[in-house]
C-alpha cells in the first residue's frame, strides 16, 4: 500500500476543523473547565491530549471526507458515463506529448476540489453542531458570533470550492479540445 503523508494532512484538516469549532463552543459556554483542561501543567496529560486531537481529527476528518465524496461527487454524477468519460479523458493525457505534466496538473486541481469539498462539508456539520448545541447547551451573544464565524468560514470555502470545481472543469474542456 502506497501511502502518503498528503492524506494524513487532506483528512486531518476538515477533522482538526470541526473538533475545533466544537473545542471554541465549549470554550465558549465554560472556560474555566476547558482552560483546565487545555492548560494543564501536567505533561503526559497534555501529551495525551494532543495525540487525541491528532488522532481523532484524521479520522474523522477521513469519515468527512468519505461522506462528502459519497454525497458531493458519487451520488450526482451518473457512474457508468463518468466513468467512461473518466478513463477517455486518461488516456487522452497519458498518451498526449506532455501528458505526466497534465496529469499532474490535473491530479493538482482534483485533489483541491476534493479537498475543499470535504472542508466545506466538515464546516457545514460543524455549524449545525453548534446550532444543535445552543439550543440544548446555551446560547448568548458569544454564540451568536461564533455561529456567524463559522458561517462566513462556510461562505469563503464554498466560494473556493466553486472556484476550483470552475477551473478544473475549464481545464478539463480545454484537453478535450486541444488533444
Amino acid at each position: 500500500m502506497n501511502f502518503d503523508t498528503k492524506y494524513l494532512i487532506r483528512w486531518g484538516i476538515p477533522g482538526w476543523m470541526f473538533l475545533f469549532i466544537i473545542i471554541a463552543f465549549y470554550s465558549l459556554v465554560d472556560f474555566d473547565a476547558v482552560k483546565s483542561i487545555i492548560f494543564n501543567k501536567n505533561a503526559p496529560v497534555i501529551v495525551a491530549l494532543i495525540s487525541l486531537f491528532i488522532g481523532a481529527g484524521i479520522i474523522l476528518g477521513n469519515i468527512i471526507h468519505q461522506i462528502s465524496m459519497s454525497l458531493g461527487f458519487v451520488v450526482w454524477n451518473k457512474r457508468a458515463a463518468y466513468f467512461r468519460k473518466e478513463y477517455e479523458m486518461d488516456y487522452k493525457i497519458i498518451t498526449g506529448d506532455h501528458g505526466n505534466e497534465i496529469q499532474r496538473i490535473y491530479s493538482y486541481r482534483l485533489g483541491n476540489v476534493h479537498a475543499l469539498r470535504a472542508l466545506w462539508f466538515s464546516l457545514l456539520l460543524a455549524l449545525l453542531t453548534i446550532i444543535t448545541l445552543s439550543f440544548f447547551v446555551m446560547f448568548s451573544l458569544k454564540i451568536v458570533i461564533l455561529i456567524a464565524i463559522v458561517f462566513i468560514l462556510n461562505i469563503v470555502v464554498l466560494n473556493n470550492w466553486r472556484y476550483f470545481q470552475n477551473n478544473l472543469d475549464y481545464f478539463l474542456r480545454k484537453i478535450k479540445s486541444d488533444f
